[in-house]
């Protein structure tokens, strides 16, 4: 049951693109939990107090450049709203689920079969049975209306995970869980806790989900390197290459594999994203705005994905509603629940945080990373709970 929860908690699909099973999941789970703690089957419960104080801080904070401006941008403040909604939810389950001494070896047998069920799906999607294809698509979000553009078009393979997070926010989710996993198997160092199938199906799946994740893997394989993924990373190399030889005029293959395609017939351009993102996203913004920002993120009266200076850069973003001082206030919210992550999981390793950091700050000159609630901030925050690091207060029921 708990690989279940965690799979809809997680990945979050919204079923017919209505339904959100990550609070469906969750108010289940409260549900359940409520129900074991009356029977007095469960008689612990663990808050992570200083992680709440965190999230309350980060709202209560970025109220500040809506004050400061005179706007009526709330549109930020519910982010955050969310996310600790979500992160409370992620409490219970996590209360529920997870607080035994096996809790994180539970963790990650659950977010393994996780890969495996999202590798499947993606797997017989691609192989273009109706059915598999009806079922990705119908979990993903609405997208503000702007769902039925990709469906169809070169970038619909994108859309073939059982999640409702498509294109950049999911391709940094993969980047994420594999170099966590990663950085589990290289603190255990047994051999067994993330054998070199996973490797592979994580690659497989990551690269459905964009070339964000396809060129920022490598790093974190190259850190933390071991030569019993060489099966893996050959056998995915193999097949990109053969696909990229054999394909390039498949409108899926020329997408996914721009990057490879260009670089065999000897082109000069890297992506047609990164020079899309060079060119029309990446600006500096003007001297006042770095100092207070402007108070606005999206655009007043808005359509689909209309941000406040038509930026899709986090830095960007980040700038135009708060300024610099609100670039640093998101990048350290992020930073504690990294730090946390690796105090819990990790014995406090700086090679984790200095790397997991990095990649987060390249993410975000693309698009919001630092404490976005997407996917991925979801997963890091659920799985900083996993320890006894921090303030935690535990509940007993006699």
């Amino acid at each position: 049951m708990s690989a279940l929860i965690n799979l809809f908690y997680i990945y979050d699909p919204w079923l017919f693109h209505i339904v959100r099973m990550s609070l469906v999941s969750g108010l289940f789970a409260l549900l359940w939990f409520g129900y074991k703690w009356y029977k007095k089957e469960l008689k612990r419960f663990v808050l992570p107090l200083d992680s709440l104080a965190v999230c309350i801080a980060l709202i209560l904070l970025s109220v500040l450049p809506v004050l400061i401006n005179g706007t009526t941008e709330f549109g930020v403040i519910g982010m955050y709203v969310k996310l600790l909604v979500l992160f409370s939810l992620g409490i219970v389950i996590y209360n529920l689920f997870y607080t035994s001494s096996n809790g994180k070896d539970q963790l990650i047998r659950d977010l393994k079969l996780g890969i495996g069920a999202q590798s499947l799906l993606g797997f017989l999607a691609l192989a273009g049975i109706p059915l598999f294809i009806t079922i990705s698509l119908a979990t993903n979000s609405d997208m503000g209306g702007e769902l039925s553009r990709f469906i169809g078009s070169e970038q619909e393979y994108r859309l073939y995970n059982f999640t409702s997070s498509a294109f950049f926010p999911l391709s940094a989710f993969y980047l994420m869980l594999l170099h966590f996993l990663l950085a589990y198997d290289d603190n255990e160092n047994n051999g067994t806790a993330l054998k070199s199938v996973y490797v592979f199906l994580l690659l497989f799946i990551g690269l459905i989900s964009g070339r964000t994740f396809f060129i920022f893997s490598v790093i974190s394989l190259l850190l933390y390197f071991k030569p019993r993924y060489i099966p893996a990373i050959l056998a995915f190399t193999l097949l990109v290459l053969f696909f990229a030889y054999n394909y390039p005029a498949n409108p899926y293959v020329a997408h996914a594999l721009e990057i490879v395609i260009n670089l065999i017939q000897g082109g000069s351009q890297i992506s047609s994203s990164s020079d899309t993102l060079v060119n029309k996203h990446l600006f500096m913004p003007e001297l006042k705005q770095l100092i207070m920002g402007d108070g606005q993120y999206y655009v007043i009266g808005r359509t689909a994905n209309s941000y406040y200076g038509g930026s899709d850069s986090g830095f960007i973003r980040q700038a135009l509603y708060g300024g610099v001082g609100y670039i640093l206030l998101c990048f350290l919210f992020t930073a504690y629940f990294v730090k946390r992550i690796a105090d819990n999981w990790f014995n406090g390793s700086w090679k984790f945080i200095l790397s997991a950091l990095f990649l987060l700050s390249i993410l975000n000159i693309k698009a919001d990373t630092f404490a976005y609630p997407g996917i991925m901030f979801v997963f890091l925050m659920f799985v900083s709970l996993f320890g006894d690091k921090g303030k935690i207060i535990i509940v007993e029921r006699k």
